[in-house]
């Protein structure tokens, strides 16, 4: 009996401990069956700069999906973890996007939600929502801050 009150702590930090890979290959898997999987931009025949960013969307070596977002030659590549994804319908998704990487500066390790939908025209983000703080930058597929429609992706690869 005292064999078991002390393995039970054991098994539950082991059972922590794996759940993290598990749910990391679970996100990819569920990008990859929604068709994220590859390099989008707005405009695939330009060449990437500060106004044409090329987003290529992985799973990493160990299953976590990963997003770089390559700005052109004069900018460093951003990256980008997601935590966790979600199938809504058949053509949208929600996704904890967060910045991981020094060169977002003070908005590195900031997490966004962000309902995104993918159809045979592109992808294009419906909702964003800073999840410190709730603060809502897109809504209904437009920036709240000038009412400009969101970008359409193209799969460029």
């Amino acid at each position: 009996m005292a064999f078991t009150y002390r393995a039970g702590p054991a098994l539950i930090a082991l059972l922590l401990l794996l759940a993290g890979p598990v749910a990391a290959q679970q996100t990819w898997a569920v990008l990859a069956k929604m068709g994220v999987g590859g390099t989008w931009a707005a405009v695939c025949t330009e060449d990437v700069s500060d106004s044409n960013w090329f987003h290529t969307y992985y799973g990493d070596k160990s299953g976590v999906a990963r997003r770089r977002a390559d700005r052109g030659a004069a900018l460093p590549s951003l990256n980008s973890t997601i935590d966790s994804s979600q199938n809504l319908t058949p053509t949208t998704f929600l996704m904890r996007v967060r910045n991981d990487d020094a060169g977002w500066g003070e908005s590195n390790q900031v997490a966004y939600d962000v309902i995104a939908e993918i159809t045979p025209r592109g992808m294009r983000s419906l909702s964003s929502t800073r999840t410190s703080d709730g603060k809502q930058f897109i809504k209904d597929g437009k920036f709240i801050a000038n009412g400009n429609p969101v970008r359409l992706f193209h799969r460029c690869k």
